[in-house]
C-alpha cells in the first residue's frame, strides 16, 4: 500500500451532508417512485381489464400522490435522524474500500425503530423500515476489481465508484486530502476501468435485462383485454414471447427476434384498423388509448434497441 508516497490517511471520518447530496436524493426519489409504481400499475391494470377506462387518471393520480407522500415522509425521517449529516468512516485497504455508517447514530435510529413498531401506525412502520434498512448498511465494502469507472466531483470532494450499470459507493473525502485519495483510488482501479469502445461492446447487465423482462411481461398482459385498438390476443402472447427471446438470446438470432418484436405491434395495429377493430365510443377511451400506445411503443423501441445493439 502506497501510504507514505501518497501522504494520506488510510482511514478518515466525515459527516456526509444530506442537503448537498444529489445521489442520496435521487436514490430516495427512486425508492418512493418504485414503491408507488407497484400500486399504480395494479390499479391501472384493473381499470384496463374491467373496462373502467374513465378511472385511469384517478389511478395515476393516486400513485403519484402516494409516491410524493412517501418521498416527503422519507425526507422528513432523514432530516430528523441526520440533520447534522450522516457520520461515516472510510477505510482504504489494499484490496477494497470500506464504508462504515451510523456509528454515532445507533441510539437515534434504534429509538425511532422502536417507536415506529410500537406506534402500530403506517407512518410508524415506515420510519421503522427506513431506520432498519439504514442499520443493515452500517458497513459495506467494495473490492477494487468491481469498480469499472469513476465519477469525480471536486466541488463536493466526492468520488463515485461505478460498476457496469450503477453506483456502488459514494466516497466523500476531507478537502485537504481529496487529491491524494483520488490518486490512490485511480491507481487501484486503473486496470479495471474500461475505455469507451469496450463499454459500447459490453453486454447489457443482467439486472437491466431482468427489469426489462418484468416490464415486458406486465405490459404484454395489459394488451390482452379488449382495448380501444383491439390488439388480438395471439399478437399479445407473441409480443411477450419475442420480447423475452430478443432479450435473452444472442448473436444473429437476437437481432432477428428484435426485428420481429419491433414489427409485431405495427402489424397488430394495422390489422386492427383494416378489420375495423377500433372502438373509441366508450367513456375514457382516450385514456386507455394513450396507455395502449405507450405499451406498444415500449415493445417497438425494445425491438429497435436490440436491432441497433443498444440492448445486447
Amino acid at each position: 500500500m502506497k501510504k507514505k508516497s501518497l501522504n494520506m490517511p488510510i482511514q478518515w471520518d466525515v459527516n456526509i451532508s444530506i442537503l448537498k447530496n444529489p445521489l442520496l436524493w435521487f436514490q430516495l426519489f427512486m425508492v418512493a417512485f418504485i414503491a408507488s409504481s407497484y400500486l399504480m400499475l395494479l390499479m391501472v391494470g384493473f381499470n384496463l381489464f374491467e373496462h373502467h377506462w374513465e378511472d385511469i387518471p384517478a389511478s395515476l393520480s393516486v400513485g403519484l400522490i402516494i409516491g410524493g407522500g412517501l418521498f416527503i415522509a422519507l425526507s422528513l425521517i432523514m432530516f430528523l435522524m441526520y440533520w447534522r449529516g450522516i457520520p461515516t468512516t472510510y477505510v482504504l485497504k489494499d484490496k477494497n474500500i470500506e464504508q462504515h455508517t451510523l456509528a454515532r447514530g445507533k441510539k437515534t435510529s434504534g429509538l425511532l425503530s422502536l417507536f415506529g413498531i410500537l406506534s402500530g401506525k403506517s407512518a410508524g412502520y415506515t420510519a421503522a423500515g427506513a431506520t432498519l434498512l439504514a442499520r443493515s448498511r452500517e458497513q459495506i465494502a467494495v473490492e477494487w476489481k468491481d469498480a469499472t469507472s469513476l465519477e469525480v466531483f471536486p466541488k463536493r470532494n466526492e468520488i463515485q465508484l461505478h460498476n457496469d450499470w450503477h453506483t456502488i459507493m459514494q466516497v466523500v473525502c476531507p478537502a485537504d486530502q481529496f487529491d491524494n485519495i483520488l490518486q490512490f483510488i485511480q491507481q487501484k482501479t486503473e486496470k479495471n476501468r474500461l475505455p469507451e469502445k469496450v463499454k459500447e461492446n459490453m453486454e447489457t447487465p443482467f439486472a437491466k435485462k431482468v427489469i426489462l423482462s418484468i416490464f415486458s411481461l406486465i405490459f404484454g398482459i395489459f394488451l390482452l383485454p379488449r382495448l380501444p385498438i383491439h390488439y388480438v390476443g395471439i399478437f399479445a402472447i407473441a409480443t411477450i414471447i419475442f420480447a423475452f427471446m430478443a432479450l435473452w438470446s444472442s448473436g444473429v438470432r437476437q437481432r432477428l427476434f428484435g426485428i420481429i418484436l419491433a414489427l409485431l405491434p405495427i402489424i397488430g395495429v394495422a390489422l386492427a384498423f383494416i378489420l375495423g377493430e377500433v372502438e373509441m365510443s366508450q367513456q375514457g377511451a382516450i385514456y386507455a388509448l394513450l396507455i395502449e400506445l405507450l405499451i406498444l411503443g415500449f415493445f417497438i423501441f425494445l425491438g429497435l434497441g436490440v436491432v441497433l445493439k443498444i440492448i445486447k
